[in-house]
């Protein structure tokens, strides 16, 4: 009997899972019959899992019978930042954001993703297409070749990844989006541990070697403000 116990207990926890992984910037409401039609479920069910899901303040009903994400989220959020030393980092890439006019990024390394953690867009109308919380492929684009740079592949004696940590930044042209540039650089800290990657990037059209040499020289000014253990 315990050994069924546990498998239902874990089944119940991945339908938890699979409900909250349907929200997304996209889609931010959910009826109770669009989630059985997507996930199979029978109403009864997925009514038992978000009623529990709504008294642990995981999800919210509207008055429409519709459902959002909930104000624990914004509790999780906030433990993220404070375990992540994300207080440190928003500010910085902030004022990355406000002193290039460029947007500006932070990414890790999760799952053999990376993941950007928080983002500031230009004020301009040109807008890029990755958001916080994107997962995207780890052997992509600047933060991609950063993390590996500086973490699977940080051993490398020779080669791409090891020209990049000897540069100390890697700047991807015509890579993810012709249309866009972006220059990374690690965050490193006082124990010498390689945290993650922050980015700036923005239209080609205004990109040349004097916009990188100015870019580089204010990534690393910025780098020397955050202090990590």
């Amino acid at each position: 009997m315990k050994p069924r116990s546990i498998d239902k207990s874990y089944n119940a926890i991945e339908k938890c899972l699979q409900i909250l992984s349907m929200f997304s910037l996209d889609k931010s409401q959910f009826s109770i019959k669009e989630i059985c039609d997507q996930l199979n479920f029978n109403v009864s069910t997925a009514y038992r899992i978000l009623s529990t899901l709504e008294d642990y303040g995981y999800v919210s009903r509207l008055k429409n019978k519709k459902y959002v994400v909930g104000t624990q989220a914004l509790y999780l959020s906030a433990i993220y930042t404070q375990s992540n030393h994300l207080e440190q980092i928003r500010p910085i890439v902030d004022r990355i954001r406000d002193i290039s006019d460029e947007t500006a990024s932070f990414f890790v390394e999760e799952d053999n993703m990376r993941i950007c953690l928080y983002r500031a867009h230009s004020r301009d109308e040109i807008r890029h297409n990755i958001e916080q919380g994107s997962r995207l492929e780890l052997n992509r684009g600047a933060s991609g070749r950063i993390i590996l740079a500086f973490g699977k592949r940080k051993n490398d004696k020779q080669g791409f990844y090891k020209d990049i940590r000897d540069k100390g930044y890697y700047l991807s042209i015509n890579e993810h989006n012709a249309a866009l540039f972006a220059l990374a650089v690690p965050v490193i800290s006082n124990s010498n541990k390689f945290v993650g990657a922050i980015v700036v990037s923005g239209p080609i059209s205004r990109f040349d070697d004097y916009q990188k040499s100015i870019l580089l020289q204010l990534l690393n000014d910025q780098l020397q403000n955050i202090v990590m253990p």
